[in-house]
């Protein structure tokens, strides 16, 4: 398993991820505007091609973590432990100190990779998600009091 920053090659594959990974995937432009724009960072994690991408934003000394998608036939690997250990790696670098995230509250996987890596729940936004209507769960989490994940 590898672990790097996004590569133009990647393109294809990562709309595919997002695609099976999202009942609300992005659009070719949103992801091609997206990934231009200098605050943007996306990891992929491969194993002979990409099996999931963690697209994350940075904003002077906060991260927000956008999307994380791993393809269903490879979950359970770790491959979204990896991902969010190797964005920790770079925001700490960045000197990053706070990270957001909001999360389906049917995602009770997702839910639990966050709690298990320390994030704390700090709000529900109400049909914040269209497709289909479903309440975010928003999370934070103290970058320094982490130890070194």
């Amino acid at each position: 398993m590898l672990i790097r920053s996004y590569e133009k090659k990647d393109f294809d594959a990562i709309l595919e991820l997002d695609r099976m990974c999202f009942h609300d995937a992005w659009s070719v432009q949103n992801w091609k505007e997206t990934l231009k724009m200098q605050q943007y960072r996306c990891f992929v994690v491969e194993e002979e091609s990409p099996r999931g991408f963690l697209l994350v934003s940075t904003a002077t000394d906060e991260g927000e973590i956008l999307k994380i998608g791993v393809a269903v036939m490879h979950r359970g690997k770790s491959y979204g432990m990896e991902l969010l250990k190797e964005a920790f790696r770079h925001w700490r670098i960045e000197g990053v100190k706070n990270i957001f995230l909001e999360v389906r509250a049917s995602n009770d996987s997702a839910i639990s990779l966050y709690e298990k890596v320390g994030f704390q729940k700090i709000g529900r936004r109400k049909n914040y998600y269209k497709q289909p209507k479903e309440d975010a769960i928003v999370y934070s989490l103290q970058l320094g009091m982490l130890e070194d994940k």
